[in-house]
């Protein structure tokens, strides 16, 4: 058995991809940021008859577009006494989707705190990975070659949603702590 990572709220580790989804502890993870990236096209430099090959993209290859999660993400949860008062180990961390292409879904408040369910994955022979995000105000379903969570800081026990100085701001870095 591994040792973990953060002992005292039995964080595994620091850097999980979706070999280790249905290992994970999911529980309303409050996001602060979401972020569409994509690739930055061809170089420069090319000649016309280079960008026109560069420019013949494969409907149907993936993209180079990424869909980042700035989240807290609830590693657990400790209850107390008879009374049932809880309190959650809880960390910043980026959530990022590699190679996503057919989104569909939206937000249905941009105004109100949003939170992230457990990512489901669907996982069909010979296609690529179908997911499917449900929170609190979101709603999203899209394909994706890639996927994986980095926790940024060692989680600490308190409230469910970390405040700006407790998480070190907004951020979609991918360097785990540790």
């Amino acid at each position: 058995m591994e040792t973990p990572l953060h002992p005292a709220s039995g964080l595994r580790k620091a850097r999980w991809t979706d070999q280790d989804l249905d290992a994970m502890y999911w529980d309303r993870c409050q996001v602060h940021a979401l972020a569409v990236t994509d690739d930055e096209g061809p170089p420069d430099d090319l000649s016309p008859e280079e960008f026109a090959e560069w420019d013949d993209i494969d409907p149907t290859a993936p993209s180079a577009v990424e869909l980042h999660f700035d989240l807290d993400y609830i590693v657990g949860r400790v209850e107390h006494g008879q009374w049932r008062s809880v309190d959650f180990w809880v960390a910043p961390a980026t959530l990022t989707f590699s190679s996503v292409w057919d989104v569909n879904g939206g937000f249905r408040s941009l105004c109100r705190r949003m939170d992230l369910d457990r990512p489901v994955m669907t996982r069909e022979p010979g296609k690529h990975d179908s997911w499917h995000l449900r929170g609190s105000e979101l709603e999203l379903s899209f394909t994706a070659v890639g996927w994986g969570l980095v926790v940024r800081r060692p989680p600490v026990l308190g409230r469910r949603r970390l405040r700006m100085a407790e998480r070190g701001g907004i951020s979609f870095d991918r360097t785990p702590f540790g």
